[in-house]
């Protein structure tokens, strides 16, 4: 197929690779003037032979689907188009100029601690957003991840074998490089999510023994800890993550990196910590959005049909308000209600009877010619009837949402804890009243006949700039 010209686009470069769920080429733009390669997928099933058009068609709707969502990561590449072709069907995703780890992991070379610390915290940072999805990655080893040539991060591939928790009826085995990074239960075909922990902890091993993995057949247990020179606390961190039984394991991403940053509070040069500190935000960040205010999933498990029993859901976890005395910070408060929020955002009274306004915090602008860096209002709501639940108001807020933005897109739905009470959290995407491009994270809760609503509004260019500041302020809302 070398050659081949797909959509009128993509000429074949050559064939990557051969997997359970289709073929894998190396593509280029013909129609793009420095010709920019890309990964194009054909998406087959296991047994074509067997398999009906409709379970086919499934497939490619539901990985396209995968693919768009995880690729919203910096570190995941992003999908670029899927379409169909003379009965074919394809997905077009970025390509990452980079080198493979499994050409890194060079057997005798060993890899320094703050080497694994970097690996550890981008592949960590990464799960948090994809286990968000209800998906595991199922696949992760050497082979599917890459260090960027750019910037030397690491990012994951390797998507097409993703088990769907939603949607386990399409989920594919995937077809390991190597069973050392799968645990147990993984093996016996009941994944969780900490299975991709697991993997994540077992490829450190290795990097830091320069050694294949070595594992005890009746254990599970690795071989590796013998004249290691790395601090004892990193060993403990990444001991817990490949623990045989994923009951002892860490429970998600969130807890790996609360562990992982308190080490390096500590133990890290803090040239080291102030050059990977937009890193350490970035997974931080999104691990607060999933798990530090409250969301569940994360957490849950599918029917173990192993030897070993399901773990209990844990309950919503909430992030302490950072300390109210910090310099960096100010506080507003009302009769009913109380935030922080940062020293150098303009405080604006926004008082208004009949939407509700309160108060709007706006993002300074660093020059005259700046445009609008974004804003985070509060707006309390008088409920016409006291007994509405917090469903009934999020599915009229929404519809509030898709009516007042034009193109408005939800992409993000969960429920969390606000203020110590249940709340929703929705992230979307639209144009505002003056047609411009906007992305708002919108927090609410109900609280004795009132609705409280934080939105956090920016340009989508501007959004993830501010997240750490907006995720700071909501978690520390409070009511008296």
């Amino acid at each position: 197929m070398s050659n081949h010209i797909l959509h009128l686009h993509y000429q074949i470069v050559k064939v990557l690779g051969l997997g359970r769920s289709g073929i894998t080429y190396l593509a280029r733009d013909i129609d793009a003037i420095e010709s920019p390669l890309y990964i194009v997928k054909e998406i087959q099933s296991m047994n074509n032979s067997e398999s009906s058009p409709e379970l086919i068609r499934a497939m490619f709707e539901a990985t396209g689907s995968i693919f768009y969502r995880v690729g919203r990561h910096p570190q995941v590449p992003s999908i670029v188009a899927r379409f169909e072709e003379d009965g074919h069907r394809y997905l077009v995703r970025e390509y990452i100029e980079g080198e493979l780890l499994s050409q890194a992991l060079i057997p005798g070379m060993i890899w320094s601690q703050t080497q694994v610390f970097d690996f550890l915290i981008d592949l960590i940072g990464i799960l948090c957003f994809v286990h968000s999805f209800n998906y595991i990655h199922q696949d992760i080893n050497p082979h599917n991840i890459i260090r960027r040539d750019d910037d030397g991060r690491f990012n994951l591939i390797g998507f097409s074998t993703v088990k769907d928790l939603g949607n386990t009826a399409l989920s594919i085995p995937a077809n390991y490089h190597n069973s050392s990074y799968v645990p147990y239960e993984q093996e016996h075909h009941s994944p969780q999510f900490n299975s991709d922990i697991y993997a994540v902890g077992a490829i450190a091993i290795q990097s830091l023994t320069g050694n294949p993995l070595e594992r005890d057949a009746d254990s599970y247990e690795f071989q590796w800890q013998d004249d290691l020179k790395i601090d004892a606390r990193l060993v403990k961190i990444i001991d817990r993550m490949v623990r045989p039984d994923y009951r002892n394991r860490y429970q998600s991403g969130f807890e790996v990196l609360a562990d992982l940053q308190s080490f390096a509070a500590t133990q890290l040069p803090q040239s080291k910590i102030d050059k990977f500190k937009p890193y350490l935000v970035f997974a931080g960040v999104i691990c607060t959005l999933l798990l530090g205010t409250g969301i569940v999933k994360l957490l849950s498990a599918p029917n173990d049909r192993s030897q070993l029993s399901a773990p209990t859901i844990a309950a919503p976890k909430v992030i302490a308000p950072t300390s109210y005395t910090d310099p960096k910070w100010r506080i507003y408060t009302e009769k009913e209600m109380k935030i922080k929020y940062a020293k150098n955002w303009r405080k604006d009274d926004a008082r208004n009877i009949i939407t509700g306004d309160r108060v709007i915090f706006t993002i300074p602008k660093q020059s005259s010619v700046d445009k609008d860096r974004g804003n985070i209002s509060i707006r309390v709501e008088k409920l016409t009837n006291p007994r509405i639940t917090l469903s009934n108001y999020t599915q009229a807020a929404i519809a509030e949402i898709k009516k007042y933005y034009l193109a408005a897109k939800i992409i993000e739905s969960s429920s969390i804890i606000l203020a110590n009470k249940p709340a929703k959290l929705v992230v979307y995407t639209g144009k505002d009243e003056n047609l411009m491009p906007t992305k708002n994270l919108e927090v609410w809760t109900i609280d004795r006949g009132n609705a409280y609503i934080i939105t956090y509004k920016a340009a989508p260019d501007r959004y993830y700039q501010y997240l750490e500041t907006a995720m700071t302020m909501i978690n520390s809302f409070e009511l008296k």
